[in-house]
């Protein structure tokens, strides 16, 4: 697992959600352990409602992700919406 096609992924899932005001965050790329770790960040967002609810978050974060990366890795992601 590089961590530069995952930062790229990760980027490229960034972009709407910033439309809403919403962020993706690396937080790690651990080839070791074949662990990626994101945070939802909803600081700047006006209505966290508006942005792609946290199940279908985690869905496309995770097809993404596969497309980009052939390696098996776990998939971490930090939503705030969750409790």
């Amino acid at each position: 697992m590089d961590e530069s096609t995952v930062a790229a992924a990760v980027d490229e899932l960034r972009r709407p959600l910033r439309a809403d005001g919403a962020d993706l965050v690396l937080v790690r790329a651990d080839p070791r352990t074949a662990l990626i770790e994101l945070r939802l960040d909803l600081t700047a967002v006006g209505c966290a409602d508006c942005v792609l609810p946290p199940d279908r978050l985690a869905q496309v974060v995770e097809a993404v992700l596969r497309r980009d990366i052939p390696e098996e890795f776990e998939l971490v992601l930090h939503d705030p919406r969750r409790p």
